[in-house]
């Protein structure tokens, strides 16, 4: 304020308006781009105090201003991006691909990776208990390829071919053909039979693909290899090891692929990794599929001699990612972020052979979206609760990593929701409106999420550790006064499960069958409804007494 009065003593009030005018406008500026700009309505932050001028600052918002224009000018290091979908867990009604298709196409997708598992329609005398009651009719799966190919979308089967074959071992007729006994995991590759089986499952899956240019064999994940018999007897006459046995097993496979079906068979590339790079040339492998690295976490677990050993060996190499399904075997909340954060790691991977000759071996990404970790387990995240992700990921393959923002927007805007998928404070935060199909689905996970926090804060209680527990119960000795409150939350709890119950039985109509509905609901919210029920039971007979004996009891 003294420095205010000297001015005025000694300027004109013409130069005073004009210092007041600039102090203003600066204070404005400097307001404005620290408040009501940040990353939690996705938009960055400005910290005046740390930008070098205003200018600089300025020139900093112009740059996100810009981000819209600036996308059109990146070319995708993925041309084709293929969207896995699971169908050994929640298999979705066939019309709920009509909606789906359409949307997948416009968010840049190229393709889809059917997974099958028990949901093809097997048929022969040795295939006939093979498939789920519900699974899919021929018609359905030419409906679903007339539905790919109206969206401009390819179809690529996906059939295993050596490990996850656990809905075809788990029967009685193919017991003999496990590798192990006692574990349906993965079938023996010496067995005279397996071959023969393995080719006539191709061959129909193939005929009702008829414009599906390639096939996905699998053959991740085999844990069990040359443990019978045969295999090691077969092991000692040709002095192989188990790494012998399996390449001569996909190479068989990937042969008939090749030969007799006129396709390109494609395989994962976990049980490759321990091979050495000798052993992969010498066998021709590269040749005869096309690798798809897998790997789903925020930061790549690939060593660098990995991929020199790929990029030396396989003529054509594929990405894997994940939109859901890699956070845990009954997960239920699909994290954007986290997923965001994997698809991010893959365009810096690959972004460092842009420039060089092995860029050309890279030909696309195969988002994978699991919906159980193998057939036996329970489900993880539904598909139209993992739709944000999904929808985030493909943008970011499309648009790139320098356009975050922009895309995250993109994604809500075609999703019809409000918010932000990428930059809200919390991964489990509600979306208060969305339309896109099986939106229904998404708002009864997230429903669930709130509730199962309210039940894990209550059983965390004090009281029901301190005055409701199995000791309580088993001397019948606890106290009226902290139990009548801790009913109240119980109740509340009670019927926000009943809720649940008819969410999902109407909600899941749309685009599940009911067994999908019972499952979830049995599987992810009655353990925890049964054991709310338990409490109040034992809450209501707690309160019967009213004499208590002397200790100890």
């Amino acid at each position: 304020m003294a420095i205010l009065v000297k001015l005025c003593t000694h300027w004109s009030a013409k130069r005073f308006l004009w210092l007041a005018t600039i102090i203003f406008v600066l204070v404005t500026l400097c307001w404005y781009m620290t408040n009501p700009l940040t990353a939690e309505t996705g938009q960055r932050k400005i910290d005046c105090s740390q930008a070098s001028s205003i200018s600089e600052a300025v020139n900093r918002m112009e740059a996100d201003d810009m981000e819209t224009e600036q996308t059109g000018s990146y070319v995708p290091l993925f041309q084709s991006r293929i969207v896995h979908l699971d169908l050994k867990g929640a298999p979705p009604k066939p019309a709920y691909f009509s909606e789906i298709f359409p949307l997948l196409a416009k968010l840049g997708a190229t393709g889809i990776l059917i997974e099958y598992e028990d949901m093809f329609p097997y048929t022969g005398l040795s295939l006939n208990n093979t498939s789920a009651h519900n699974a899919y009719s021929t018609t359905t799966i030419s409906q679903i390829n007339q539905l790919a190919k109206d969206n401009h979308l390819e179809i690529i089967p996906l059939i295993q071919t050596f490990g996850h074959l656990e809905y075809l071992l788990k029967l009685p007729e193919h017991l003999h053909l496990r590798e192990v006994p006692d574990q349906p995991q993965a079938i023996c590759p010496t067995q005279n039979e397996t071959l023969p089986l393995l080719f006539q499952m191709l061959q129909q899956v193939a005929k009702l693909h008829p414009e599906s240019k390639r096939i996905h064999i699998g053959a991740d994940e085999v844990y069990f290899i040359g443990r019978c018999n045969a295999c090691q007897e077969r092991m000692n006459n040709k002095i192989w090891s188990t790494s012998d046995l399996f390449i001569d097993h996909v190479s068989a496979v990937a042969k008939f692929v090749n030969e007799k079906l006129g396709m390109r068979p494609m395989m994962w590339d976990d049980e490759f990794r321990s091979f050495s790079e000798p052993q992969l040339v010498q066998s021709g492998i590269g040749s005869l599929v096309d690798i798809v690295v897998w790997n789903y976490k925020p930061t790549l677990e690939l060593d660098h001699e990995i991929w020199t050993k790929y990029l030396n060996v396989f003529d054509n190499i594929w990405a894997a990612s994940a939109f859901k399904g890699a956070t845990g075997s009954n997960q239920q909340i699909t994290s954007v972020r986290y997923h965001v954060e994997n698809h991010r790691a893959w365009l810096r991977l690959i972004d460092e052979y842009k420039d060089t000759a092995y860029i050309s071996k890279f030909k696309g990404i195969m988002l994978t979206g699991w919906s159980r970790y193998d057939h036996f387990a329970v489900l993880c995240e539904l598909l139209p609760a993992a739709f944000p992700s999904l929808a985030v990921d493909l943008l970011l393959l499309q648009y790139g990593d320098n356009h975050l923002h922009f895309i995250d927007q993109e994604a809500v805007k075609y999703l019809g929701c409000s918010g932000s998928f990428v930059f809200q404070m919390s991964q489990e935060t509600y979306y208060p409106s969305c339309n896109f199909p099986g939106w229904e689905v998404l708002s009864v996970i997230q429903n669930y999420g709130q509730v199962m926090e309210q039940y894990a804060k209550v059983l965390n209680d004090s009281v029901v550790r301190g005055w409701l527990t199995d000791y309580n119960l088993a001397k019948q000795f606890s106290s009226p006064t902290h139990l009548s409150g801790i009913g109240t939350e119980l109740s509340y709890l009670q019927n926000s499960f009943d809720s649940l119950k008819r969410e999902s039985e109407t909600s899941f109509e749309a685009v599940y069958d009911s067994n999908t509905a019972k499952e979830w609901f049995e599987t992810h919210v009655k353990p925890m409804a049964d054991r709310i029920n338990e409490l109040l039971m034992a809450i209501e007979t707690l309160r019967t007494k009213n004499t208590w004996p002397r200790r100890p009891l």
